[in-house]
Parts: C-alpha cells; structure tokens; sequence
C-alpha cells in the first residue's frame, strides 16, 4: 500500500469508522472513483464532512501521491471536524506538526506551557 492510501485510510478510520452510526449516504463529488471502487464510501463521505477535496478538474487522482502538506490539510480538517478517533488524529497532528505549524494550525497536545 503507498502512502497516500495508508495515510488516508487512517484518517478515514479515524473519521468515518468512528462514527459507527454514519450511513454512507453522500454523493460521490469525484468523477474518477467508480461508485465499485473499494474505498467509495470512505471517499464519499470524507469529501461530504469537508475533509478531502480533490481537484478543481472534479477528480481525486487516488493513485496519485500526495506531498505532506496535503496530507497536513487534510489533517487539519480533520481537527476543525472534531469527532472520530481522536488518539488517531493526535497521532496524525504529531505526525504532522512542522506542516500543520506552517498553516498556521495550533496542535495543544504538541504545546508545551511556558512557565515563567
């Protein structure tokens, strides 16, 4: 599996697997993921929460990989989302610091308090 696929599944297991009681009922907004496609669902529904994007083309490019960046925007999404495996996305956000910093995303559980 490459990265893009590992990481992303990770995200949706953080995501839509937490929500158990998610019914994976949103539009497909891709034109390049067949509705067969195994991950369809996942793809479906991250892109319905506002997590993925894709392409201004109306694709998602899944075999395509992805920079850090990316991924720390999706990330970062994920975050503002709140809900699902938080240990995970924590994971990810540590993961992902120095990118999710150069957005300008504050990572508390990476913080340390300043004591004067």
């Amino acid at each position: 599996m490459n990265m893009k696929k590992s990481l992303v599944s990770a995200l949706t297991t953080a995501l839509v697997m937490g929500a158990a009681s998610t019914t994976f009922a949103a539009a497909n907004p891709f034109e390049d993921v067949p509705a067969d496609h195994w991950a369809y669902d996942a793809i479906a529904q991250l892109a319905a929460d506002g997590v993925i994007e894709g392409y201004g083309d109306g694709t998602y490019r899944g075999d395509q990989e992805i920079t850090r960046y990316e991924m720390a925007q999706m990330i970062a999404r994920a975050m503002a989302k709140g809900g699902g495996d938080k240990a995970l996305i924590d994971k990810l956000a540590a993961e992902f610091a120095d990118e999710l910093n150069n957005l300008g995303v504050r990572v508390a559980a990476l913080e340390v308090p300043l004591h004067l």
